[in-house]
């Protein structure tokens, strides 16, 4: 027996999702963030290694998808995207050596191509070594996603 048809008068109309700028720490959220691509994570990486370590890619799956989790359209601001990007990317190992070099490249990457940029906050020795102490950090399961996002967050600015 088939399934019977709803009548046209049975479809409701739903409201569209009210805005999340009351959820938002000043940045705008309306803004359409860069997607990263496996070439833009290829590359970082050649980038990475060009500095030292061993060229190879063992499971392209766990780029693809470290690369692929800040879009599934669970995380929408900036720091939430960013926060998603690098915990899954320095905490994969989809390439042989550079993980973390990478990460950092490919975060500096989206955010300037989104229109963002990372700065120093009180504290802080020096922007280069706390983007560092974060991600080593987040490897080593001393900073939760929670955490991250706070940190992001505190240092995340729109560029001019």
């Amino acid at each position: 027996m088939p399934w019977p048809r709803p009548s046209l008068r049975s479809r409701r109309w739903t409201k569209q999702p009210r805005s999340i700028e009351r959820h938002s720490n000043g940045l705008p959220s309306g803004r359409r963030h860069y997607r990263l691509t496996l070439k833009d994570a290829l590359s970082a990486h050649k980038r990475a290694i060009s500095f030292g370590g061993r060229d190879g890619v063992p499971n392209l799956a766990l780029v693809q998808s470290a690369i692929a989790r800040p879009y599934n359209g669970y995380y929408r601001g900036i720091a939430w995207k960013a926060a998603a990007l690098v915990e899954s990317m320095a905490s994969n190992h989809g390439f042989t050596d550079g993980n973390k070099r990478t990460t950092l490249i490919l975060l500096h990457t989206f955010l300037q191509r989104s229109g963002y940029k990372l700065v120093a906050v009180p504290g802080d020795l020096s922007l280069q070594e706390a983007v560092e102490n974060m991600i080593l950090d987040v490897v080593n399961r001393r900073m939760d996603f929670g955490q991250l996002i706070d940190w992001l967050k505190a240092r995340v600015v729109a560029s001019p």
